[in-house]
């Protein structure tokens, strides 16, 4: 059974005339009692496209709002909000949305001023307002934090799919790039997109999950593609 919060027409209104740091702070809050979000029909293609052409998946923590910014929109054929459980989304249909580039608006208005994530900035929302609702000791939250980042590192691997031989061959380019130069604890490794596209490899997908998850510089790149996958992380690692 979908759990639908409460909201009256005029905390509508208000959240709707509010900024934007408070919107966020509702609907992670929302979608962390309630465990689901609102959206469109994601099968009839209905995205909403920023001024940089980018295709942007809107979700709402409630259906009262996702009806106010199809009006607000002009979007007569949307039908109605479509409650899907978060666990779901993300662990499912996120995996197409990043196959495909897509990144989220959260609780989009009028198409403006809009937070806009990617999908796994948007993981960790949901996980840290989760870790807030838990109310867990501190022990417990930092073990919960280190299986949550394991889990993401995994998910990463498995997107990337690089066969032995292609993580080799990757290893060996950056040690190359790494030996002419010191790491400065800067990421460059756009400038490897040329030789990822000479083996054939997608570098909108190896960059999208390498840049925004293993690592923040050269040297922690090159530590998790000569690692097995299938190792423990090493403390440390920071996301971008």
């Amino acid at each position: 059974m979908t759990t639908i919060s409460s909201l009256s027409d005029d905390g509508a209104r208000d959240l709707w005339a509010g900024g934007r740091p408070g919107r966020d702070e509702y609907f992670f809050s929302t979608v962390a009692a309630t465990e689901t979000v609102w959206a469109w029909d994601f099968e009839t293609g209905l995205l909403e496209i920023d001024d940089q052409d980018n295709a942007l998946v809107p979700l709402w923590p409630h259906p009262r709002l996702a009806v106010m910014a199809a009006e607000a929109m002009g979007f007569e054929d949307a039908g109605p909000a479509v409650p899907v459980d978060v666990d779901v989304l993300l662990d499912h249909v996120f995996e197409r949305f990043h196959r495909e580039g897509h990144e989220i608006a959260v609780l989009p208005t009028d198409g403006h001023f809009t937070t806009i994530l990617s999908l796994e900035r948007f993981r960790v929302k949901v996980f840290d307002a989760r870790l807030r609702t838990a109310r867990l000791t501190d022990q417990a939250a930092r073990a919960r934090r280190d299986e949550f980042h394991a889990d993401r590192v995994r998910r990463a691997d498995r997107r990337l799919g690089l066969a032995p031989d292609d993580r080799h061959a990757l290893v060996g380019h950056l040690r190359e790039r790494l030996a002419s130069a010191a790491c400065d604890h800067r990421f460059t490794f756009p400038a490897t997109r040329n030789w990822i596209e000479s083996r054939g490899l997608s570098w909108d997908l190896l960059s999208r999950s390498a840049v925004k998850l293993l690592g923040s510089c050269d040297c922690e790149i090159l530590d998790h593609f000569r690692r097995n996958p299938d190792q423990p992380r090493t403390a440390g690692t920071t996301e971008s």
